[in-house]
């Protein structure tokens, strides 16, 4: 009897590993089951693959003669409508000649400017007559903007040059335009274009956030009236690394209320140096700080990193300064 009921000890023991051990497996396939859920993906909620357009598709002609403008303004007008990924192709062999234009968000969804070929700016600035002859390719309100591409960016500067009261004394003191200007943008890339021979200024930021400029020559003349490489003013949060700046001004220039701008691996000269400033000229309160300048070859230029001050009141400052260069 005691064996009897041992045996049947034995037997519900059994059963019940054997039951426990079908649970286990249950739910280790219903736990493997729910991990692999998040891998499937509706259609709704699948990532689709970017839109390209090809300014060609909307009238360029890429031949350096004809104004591709309006087909520039269409190409941007449909990306920046557009609900998913967006990229801008002008590609190697087009040379597109474009007027001064704006180029505005927000845009619904993430936009790249591929520029493989060459934008060049007309040639006469009577043409800018009667528009701001500080805007050339003008880009502004807008987030998560890419551009792009290995191509070339060419300000055709030599006529504004020559009209500059600085190589003419006698000639009027006015603006002349900036290549690139991003004007409260955020969340940006610059990256892989040579900037050339711009009318004044190749590149500024004004009340931008979170913008990394990697990749870049830009290039004029040193004997080109305030060129400045790259200007930032009212900014934060900028990265410029592995850039090359030849021109006639500040290879890199930081002014008002600017904060957070880290500089690394930069070719400079000639030129005039890196400079902070000029702070005070405009006789109210400008701060800039948190600047880092990491591994710098500054050669040919009248300074090398220097901070501009007015003293006509005290209200300016500048802090945090950090800077490791070499200057040849």
């Amino acid at each position: 009897m005691s064996y009897s009921r041992g045996g049947t000890l034995v037997t519900l023991l059994l059963l019940l590993v054997v039951a426990s051990s079908l649970a286990l497996t249950a739910n280790a396939n219903s736990f493997e089951s729910l991990l692999q859920l998040p891998r499937r993906q509706s259609r709704s909620t699948r990532p689709r693959s970017e839109r390209l357009l090809h300014v060609g598709n909307f009238g360029a002609k890429g031949n350096g003669v004809t104004d591709d403008t309006k087909a520039f303004a269409d190409a941007w007008k449909t990306a920046c409508s557009s609900k998913v990924k967006t990229r801008i192709l002008v590609p190697e062999n087009y040379t597109c000649l474009l007027r001064p234009i704006d180029l505005s968000g927000p845009c619904k969804a993430r936009l790249t400017l591929q520029i493989s070929g060459t934008i060049i700016a007309p040639n006469d600035p009577d043409v800018w007559e009667g528009l701001n002859r500080r805007k050339w390719l003008y880009f502004h309100g807008l987030s998560r903007l890419t551009v792009e591409g290995g191509g070339t960016v060419n300000g055709m500067g030599q006529e504004w040059w020559e009209r500059s009261c600085k190589h003419n004394h006698s000639n009027p003191c006015r603006g002349a335009p900036t290549a690139l200007t991003f004007h409260k943008c955020k969340n940006m890339r610059v990256e892989n274009l040579n900037v050339i021979d711009s009318q004044q200024m190749h590149i500024a930021l004004t009340s931008c956030r979170r913008v990394t400029i990697s990749g870049l020559k830009v290039i004029a003349p040193a004997t080109s009236p305030n060129t400045d490489g790259i200007h930032i003013s009212v900014s934060r949060g900028i990265v410029i690394d592995n850039t090359t700046v030849s021109t006639g001004d500040d290879c890199i220039s930081i002014v008002k209320n600017s904060t957070q701008i880290s500089i690394s691996n930069i070719i400079c000269g000639p030129g005039h140096g890196i400079s902070i400033g000029s702070l005070g000229k405009s006789k109210s309160w400008e701060e800039v700080r948190d600047i880092t300048v990491d591994t710098a070859i500054i050669s040919d230029t009248a300074n090398g990193v220097r901070i501009k001050t007015w003293q006509v009141i005290p209200s300016y400052q500048s802090s945090h300064l950090r800077s490791e260069m070499k200057r040849t």
